[in-house]
Parts: C-alpha cells; structure tokens; sequence
C-alpha cells in the first residue's frame, strides 16, 4: 500500500513512522526546507510532548479525548521508548525529553523514518490533491505523487513562519469539507494602552479572567506579564481564545500581593494612613508592588498620586484602591495574530471525522490529523499529544481499514 502523508511537523511524522511500521510505503511532503521546524520552537526549545494528567482541551475535548482513548499518555510513551527516546516526567504532569532538548525528539524521528524506509520529499508545497479511481494524486509544482491513501498533516496558521500557513485547508473545502474558521490561540491579549502605560516588563502573580457583560467566560491563576500592548504570559495565552473585543481582562491582584481578601487589603491601606501619615503618596504601596505598577493602580482608582501625603488618603479612596486590587480591569482590543500565536484554534469541521480513525466521512481514503481540525489544547503538553495520538490513529486506520 502506498501512503502519502502531507506535512512534516509531529502528526506528520509520527504518522509517517506508524504507517511504515505496519508495512506501508510512506511518501512525507513537506512544503519547508526540513521536517519538524515548529517541533523545535515547542517548550521553549525543550518539546513538552505531552501531559499524563486529566485531558484539556477547550476546543473539540470529546473528539481529541476519544482519540487519546486509542492513543494517550501511556501508549505514547511506548511509542516514544520503541524509538529510544528517554523521557522525563515534571511539574503538572508535563513530559519532556529526558535530555530537555527539542532537538533530541526530532532527531529521534528523523532516524526511525530513515530506518522504516520512509521518503522524505522537503520543499514540496502540495498545490492540489485529486481523488481518483485507483486512489489518489498530490500535485506540487511540477510534480505528481500518487497513492492509495492520504493523511493531512500540515498543520493550522499558528507560527507561518515555521510552516504551517492553513494552505491545506482551502484543498480540503475544494474536497467538499466545511472548515470552523480559525482564529489565535495561546496568544497575548491587547488591551487599552492607557492602563498599562510604563508597565512594560513587570511581572505580578494574579487570578486572570475574562469578563463579558458581566459574565466569566474563563479563568487561570499564574503570572502576567505586562507590555506595551497589554498583557502576555502562560495564565493570559490560555484566556486567549475567549477574549474579544468588548470583554475584559481581569487581573485579581490581591492574593499575589500578599491579602486574603478586600477587607484586609482595605484596613492595611488605613494602617499605612495612620502610620506613614507624613510620607509622600508615592510610597503606599511600598512592600506591595513596584512603584511604576503602584502609579498604575492609584490611577485607576481615581487617587490623586502626587503632592499628597499617605496622611491625607480618604477612607473611600482606600475602598476603592482595594477593589482595583481585585478586579484591575483591563478592556480587551484583540489578540496577537498568528505569527505569535502557539496554536489554532478552528480547522476542519469534526463533524466530518470519525474519531476512532481520523477518517473522512466525505472523502474515502482521506484522513487529518493534529492541527488541521478543529482541536486545540491548553498550555502543558497537550497540543502535541493530540497531534503525535491523532497521527499515529490516523496511520493505523489508513493501513487496516478497507474501503
């Protein structure tokens, strides 16, 4: 059996790999120089490849949980120790490559292809896939491919540079397939630029939610980091997806800054009153914060900063300095694009896959795999789980199934 497989990144590959395994002559295309450029961006350059904890995904979670349940944590662990690969278990259930090294991973997958025969074609942009009677043809410029099947690999529109431009998914609505538009996900949010004037580099610890209409539409705890254009950091990328504009970002401070509670951030402002009475206002929140965030805080409370003494705080100022502690509210403009963005959200309409094999239930002898559907994980290892589990479900599929 002939099998092509579209896209070098990990569904790819680790389809490529299953395939072979399992008897099939494998063709990989990639449209970039090498295979596996965005795997060794992952983790910050140390592949969290993926997550033995509870399962998260906010997009497509039933679909990515049945197709974990055929190839999850513990059988991808297998897979990756049949290769050689060592790994190493750490904080949250994450797993990483026992050498903490991106490159490890790929050269591992590199060496199994080599070793299973499979054809490695770089450079192969796939301008047309056409169904034919006796299976298919994968067209690039100035070259045809032919197999009995095919499995869609290239990915979503996160990080173009690194190869994943979403030109496959315009291939696929030609096919007849419905595609959920895609949008950035784990990405920095935008916010009003007045707020976070000179903030540009603090990092604090906060609750962080996304309020619309006076509804929480998500939450997470970490640490924000703030910048010119708003704000960015693990807790923030995973609210992503649910900001627009409209919404807010809501950072709740307090717990971060050492208070239970309002109240108590309320009566230790009154503390500082009566007791720094002849410091200048500046100095409020000293032991709390850094002066410039300080700055910030007061502002949005309505609290005159300079040429005042702490003596002089009114008792409404101090209540409404500790409400912004809780709820530093942040208007949403928008969210990095793609180029920032770690994953997509949105791909291929799921309805139109069976999960138990990756199979399109439009094109026979079709299969996707990772980011071209419409899944996408949190922060933690899940992304590439989903890809390297669906990948390896999709090569099976491809190879057993009967048409």
């Amino acid at each position: 059996m002939e099998i092509i497989v579209i896209g070098g990144g990990a569904a790819g590959m680790a389809a490529a790999i299953e395939a072979a395994r399992r008897g099939a002559r494998v063709t990989l295309l990639e449209r970039m120089e090498r295979v596996g450029k965005k795997l060794l961006a992952t983790g910050n350059g140390r592949c969290n490849l993926m997550n033995v904890g509870e399962p998260c995904y906010p997009g497509g979670d039933a679909f990515a949980r049945a197709v974990l349940s055929r190839c999850g944590a513990a059988e991808q662990q297998l897979f990756w120790e049949s290769l050689g690969l060592r790994l190493r278990e750490e904080e949250g259930g994450r797993v990483y490559p026992a050498s903490g090294q991106a490159s490890t991973v790929l050269e591992t997958l590199r060496l199994a292809m080599d070793n299973l025969g499979v054809q490695v074609v770089t450079g192969a942009a796939v301008k047309a896939v056409r169904r034919q009677k006796d299976g298919f043809a994968v067209i690039s410029e100035g070259q045809t491919w032919r197999g009995d099947r095919v499995i869609l690999a290239g990915g979503g529109c996160a990080q173009p540079k690194l190869g994943s431009d979403g030109s496959l998914w315009e291939i696929m609505k030609g096919l007849g397939h419905k595609l959920v538009k895609p949008r950035p996900a784990l990405t920095q949010i935008m916010t009003d630029t007045l707020p976070v004037k000179g903030l540009g580099g603090i990092r604090v610890k906060a609750g962080v939610a996304v309020v619309n209409n006076g509804r929480i539409l998500h939450e997470e705890n970490g640490e924000v980091l703030f910048a010119d254009y708003g704000v960015s950091g693990v807790c923030v990328m995973q609210c992503a997806r649910f900001a627009c504009e409209g919404s807010v970002i809501r950072l709740n401070l307090l717990r971060g800054m050492g208070f239970e509670d309002v109240r108590q951030a309320e009566r230790e402002l009154l503390r500082r009153r009566a007791e720094w009475k002849d410091q200048p206002m500046e100095k409020l929140l000293t032991g709390v914060c850094v002066p410039r965030l300080a700055a910030s805080l007061c502002m949005e409370a309505g609290i005159r900063f300079r040429d005042r003494l702490v003596g002089s705080l009114k008792e409404h100022e101090a209540a409404a300095l500790a409400r912004v502690l809780e709820a530093f509210d942040l208007p949403v403009r928008g969210v990095k694009g793609f180029d920032s963005a770690q994953v997509t959200a949105g791909g291929l309409d799921l309805n139109e896959f069976d999960p138990k094999t990756l199979r399109s239930t439009v094109v026979p002898g079709l299969y996707a795999a990772g980011e071209m559907l419409d899944v996408d994980g949190t922060c933690g290892g899940f992304n590439l789980m989903f890809a390297f589990g669906s990948g390896v479900v999709a090569a099976r599929a491809c190879v057993e199934e009967r048409e």
